[in-house]
């Protein structure tokens, strides 16, 4: 079962051409019932009062100026396609690719482990950190206290009595704390902010019509969550990072987050 790495994501199917195709099927029978009314009308006018040529011509105009506009939006769609093709083949070529996206759910291979970034804004004089598998199960947690800045953790897949566990994906939920233990709250009675991401090698790509499924293990994570790539030995090392620009919690890796207090 795949699962995704980030919360609230889903896939809608789509059809790129959908809204041009109905809007000229459309415009097709309303020219043709225009045709059917002015050839009426032009039969069973007065001879003596005809029809003004001008306002024909008006009519006509009409028309082929809509006409033209569902044209245009039909060449516009029929170039995004042609984008989004391109990008969906250069998404192939992450395959085997360490990338770094915003999300809390990541895939452990069985003797393998886990990588993740997290930062809280504003510093907690304590943190519980758990990780949890699918069945929402905690398999082990620490309390840290240094958690200023974005900070890295390594899960080497063992529970807290050094039992390995099993493949899957796991979840890092991280609970900031009081210094009494106490969830944390601010001076204004706010929850701290947290930001998690997650680091692995994908595996494979999957591709729908609204975005692209980059999949590391069987976590699926969304191409515009991304926020560094670094290419297998087969490419050259980009760095790229093509981050999601949400807001400054939603990215583990922004140097807005790394200065958050």
């Amino acid at each position: 079962m795949t699962v995704s790495s980030t919360t609230n994501i889903g896939v809608a199917g789509n059809n790129t051409n959908a809204a041009s195709s109905s809007s000229a099927s459309q415009l097709a029978q309303n020219f043709d019932t225009f045709l059917t009314l002015l050839t009426t009308q032009l039969k069973n006018q007065d001879p003596t009062s005809p029809m003004e040529s001008d306002k024909f011509t008006d009519q006509l105009s009409q028309f082929a100026q809509v006409e033209q506009g569902i044209q245009s939006n039909k060449n516009l769609e029929n170039l995004l396609a042609m984008q989004s093709q391109q990008r969906q083949l250069s998404a192939l070529s992450y395959v085997g690719a360490e990338i770094e996206a915003v999300g809390d759910t990541n895939w452990l291979e069985d003797g393998g482990e886990l990588k993740y970034k997290y930062n809280i804004s504003p510093e907690v004089p304590r943190l519980q950190l758990q990780v949890q598998d699918q069945s929402g199960k905690t398999v082990y947690s620490e309390d840290l206290t240094d958690v200023s800045g974005l900070q890295n953790f390594t899960w080497d897949g063992k529970n807290n009595s050094g039992v390995a566990q099993a493949e899957g994906a796991y979840t890092l939920v991280l609970k900031p704390m009081a210094a009494n233990g106490d969830t944390f709250k601010d001076e204004k009675g706010k929850p701290a902010s947290m930001a998690i991401g997650i680091i692995g090698n994908v595996d494979s790509v999957d591709i729908g019509d609204n975005d692209i499924y980059l999949r590391i293990g069987d976590v699926s994570v969304p191409f515009g969550t991304l926020t560094n790539v670094k290419l297998g030995a087969n490419s050259t090392d980009t760095g790229t990072e093509t981050g999601d620009d949400n807001g400054d919690n939603n990215n583990p890796g922004t140097d807005e987050q790394d200065e958050a207090a």
